[in-house]
């Protein structure tokens, strides 16, 4: 008895007994089947075009200059690139005054939902992908700002565009999981969710037939589940 005729591990086979497994042979050749429907790239519309290059040709293959225009539609190859990015800075300029009666040097503040912000929406959503959607480090999407899209930016500034974006996403967020937990049947699972520095958080996620709404923990146990389900059992019961 050995490895191959019973439930004995390899370990225990003899030197020399058991020899290699042959490799299994592929039953179907690599690409798509003969006379398959072809899948060619799609062309980008019109409106994305910046430049055109004509080609006409005047020689034939056959070295004949004879040659005539058809009504056929002519054949079209796109190069796709994406210019240099340059970011746009509007910029508030607020002039200083003296008061000619009591001297004091005063002037105009900025508008309330201007002050102590230095970044437009444009920045905080590729930080929203880069950060939470692609859940890449702090680190390298501070480079991605800094050396794509040339946007200066410190870890600091980073996790303030972080903090603005969960106050904007906080009211949408609490809605979707108000309308899960109201449902008749829900469906919760959960999963481990590395952060860095070997710390592992946990992925929850609680969602019904319409909707779902995820949330980190930093435990797996029955406090973490009551968290996720909130008034979900009660209202059931």
């Amino acid at each position: 008895m050995n490895s191959r005729n019973s439930s004995k591990p390899p370990s225990s086979d003899p030197p020399g007994m058991v020899t290699a497994l042959p490799r299994k042979l592929r039953r179907n050749k690599r690409g798509a089947w003969n006379g398959h429907q072809p899948h060619l790239r799609e062309l980008m519309p019109e409106k994305f075009i910046k430049d055109r290059i004509p080609l006409k040709t005047e020689v034939c293959t056959c070295g004949s200059t004879n040659i005539e225009k058809t009504q056929q539609e002519p054949l079209r190859h796109q190069i796709v690139d994406i210019p240099p990015i340059e970011p746009q800075v509007t910029e508030y300029v607020q002039y200083v005054f003296r008061c000619k009666d009591c001297g004091e040097l005063i002037h105009k503040p900025l508008p309330d939902d201007v002050k102590r912000k230095y970044f437009g929406p444009g920045v905080l959503a590729i930080v929203a992908v880069l950060t939470g959607m692609l859940n890449i480090s702090k680190r390298k999407a501070l480079a991605m700002m800094n050396q794509v899209f040339s946007i200066p930016m410190s870890l600091g500034g980073l996790s303030n565009c972080e903090a603005q974006l969960t106050l904007a996403l906080e009211q949408p967020y609490n809605e979707v999981a108000q309308h899960v937990r109201e449902q008749q049947v829900a469906h919760a699972d959960e999963t481990g969710w590395p952060r860095g520095n070997r710390q592992k958080d946990w992925l929850w996620t609680l969602c019904c037939s319409t909707a779902g709404f995820f949330m980190v923990q930093a435990h797996r146990g029955q406090d973490a589940a009551q968290k996720l389900l909130g008034t979900f059992v009660e209202e059931s019961e």
